[in-house]
């Protein structure tokens, strides 16, 4: 198969395509197109970084393309992460994805439509980029819903996955459970539906009693708006451990939801998380291997009779989306998550109409 990064100059787009090399996921006769922006610095240093791959990676690199016209996008796979990324605004204002969605809805728009003209048609499209629910929009609704997919409630489930495996002390691979809703503030914890290896009935129910330190599904929104208005000041004037060492302190889905915040404005920025979830989701798309995962797709009622784009468990395969699944959920669960779509649903009215 062959693969497009769009962004491949910025930092998540660099990481995953020195990673999609690293472990030889695409073979010698493949192709691996990296598209920058011409306006931009990886209008140059694009082409250092594919000499530079090239030349770590020889014997067993796939063929390196580069674009700089959305026109000539071609492959199997596309991963989108062009866009402006969130930054600190003055004054102490909180952090505006309005902003950032004015900033990138014309990229994903420019991008969009473009694919839409010049692909194949059976291209499955990875939205990295935020607002990851109006990227997805706007990518669904020029090539369809089924070839579309966000990362977001992926890696919010990786993360939560982590959290709760790191207060029993036991690896993640052993959890199973889901984040949904809207990639950022407005996602939802499915406690409902954890399950933890080894544990069963009572002592299931005893352990996440414990783990959730008596927080409630009803609250989980605003307490993470403000636990991360708490840690806002710390975390801009480069008390970094000290704003981790507080979140330690509440359960894992307030830490999933915060903890990147922190990481973001560390410095480090959320750049390997992204990175490797995003592989994930590719490499089960070219070795054709269904996986039930939960991510951010195109709903028309399929999912607790949703009408937005939101994150939500699903089948992806070799074409996309395979079909959605609907678990039973909470009703303060399915409360939380029919209002995450209608702040969803009033954002894409709003800047893509």
């Amino acid at each position: 198969m062959d693969l497009t990064i769009i962004g491949a100059g910025g930092d998540v787009g660099r990481e995953i395509t020195r990673t999609l090399i690293a472990e030889r996921l695409l073979q010698n006769d493949e192709t691996l197109l990296l598209v920058g922006n011409p306006e931009g610095p990886s209008r140059k240093a694009l082409h250092g970084f594919a000499v530079d791959l090239m030349d770590a990676y020889a014997e067993t690199c796939p063929r390196i393309t580069l674009s700089f016209d959305p026109g000539e996008i071609r492959g199997d796979i596309v991963v989108m992460t062009a866009g402006a990324t969130l930054t600190p605004e003055p004054n102490g204002k909180d952090i505006s994805r309005d902003t950032l969605a004015e900033k990138n809805v014309p990229v994903f728009e420019q991008y969009a439509e473009a694919l839409a003209k010049h692909g194949h048609g059976s291209e499955i499209v990875l939205c990295v980029s935020n607002p990851n629910e109006l990227a997805v929009a706007v990518f669904a609704g020029r090539l369809g819903r089924k070839r579309v997919i966000g990362t977001g409630a992926f890696l919010d489930s990786l993360r939560f996955r982590k959290e709760i495996a790191a207060d029993l002390g036991i690896r993640r691979q052993q959890i199973h459970g889901f984040m949904v809703g809207e990639h950022g503030r407005h996602l939802v914890p499915l406690w409902s539906n954890v399950h933890i290896y080894r544990y069963s009935g009572e002592a299931l129910s005893a352990a996440i009693r414990k783990i959730r330190k008596n927080h409630r599904t009803p609250d989980f929104p605003g307490d993470v708006l403000d636990i991360t208005r708490k840690l806002r000041e710390r975390v801009l004037t480069g008390r970094i451990q000290e704003a981790y060492a507080i979140l330690g302190r509440y359960p894992p889905d307030i830490r999933a939801a915060v903890k990147p915040f922190i990481t973001h404005f560390s410095g480090s920025k959320t750049i390997m998380g992204t990175a490797r979830a995003t592989m994930d989701l590719i490499r089960t798309i070219m070795l054709g291997s269904d996986a039930l995962i939960s991510g951010q797709i195109s709903l028309e009622g399929e999912f607790y009779g949703i009408h937005s784009t939101i994150g939500v468990p699903f089948v992806i395969g070799n074409q996309g989306v395979d079909r959605i699944i609907q678990p039973h959920l909470d009703p303060e669960e399915k409360t939380l998550l029919c209002e995450s779509a209608e702040r969803v649903g009033e954002k894409i009215r709003r800047f893509i109409g």
